[in-house]
């Protein structure tokens, strides 16, 4: 455990983005891009500093292109999933069952956010409800895992506006 703690300090990964995240940049959204670009600057410097990455699940739950495009043109690091990581979903899964409904045809990137950040240590950045039992920050915390929005990540950071 020492040595994966020694691995995780040396990486300059700090946060995993959630799709609900990267889509709040959308016009309409919370933090709409037209309206918050300060904000969006700042966070393109952290994902092109590779302090905010991403999940291959998340990536490929994100069908807009232009989302897509914008994850692209920052260099957004898209962690991969392996063995570790599969076994924490399974961990996770079997003691949250309600992050996946399969009637809905709910995608299981949130488990595999959750993965790994547990894996990396980092912390997840989401607009998920953090009262709702099948939401990420409700399994998250469960898991040990912080998670935030992206206001609290303003303030973890020290941005103002």
């Amino acid at each position: 455990m020492d040595q994966l703690n020694w691995f995780s300090e040396m990486l300059p990964y700090k946060y995993i983005i959630d799709a609900s995240s990267i889509f709040s940049q959308n016009l309409g959204e919370h933090h709409a891009r037209t309206v918050n670009v300060s904000l969006w600057h700042l966070i393109e410097e952290c994902i092109r500093a590779q302090r905010i990455v991403t999940c291959s699940e998340i990536y490929e739950e994100i069908r807009d292109a232009q989302q897509q495009q914008w994850l692209n043109d920052n260099q957004c690091t898209v962690l991969p999933i392996d063995e570790e990581i599969q076994n924490n979903v399974s961990q996770i899964l079997a003691e949250h069952p309600q992050l996946i409904d399969f009637k809905s045809g709910t995608s299981s990137g949130d488990a595999f956010l959750i993965a790994t950040a547990m894996k990396y240590n980092l912390i997840i950045i989401t607009e998920e409800n953090k009262k709702s039992a099948k939401k990420i920050p409700h399994i998250a915390d469960a898991m040990e895992v912080r998670a935030i929005n992206i206001d609290d990540l303003c303030v973890e950071e020290g941005w103002q506006f």
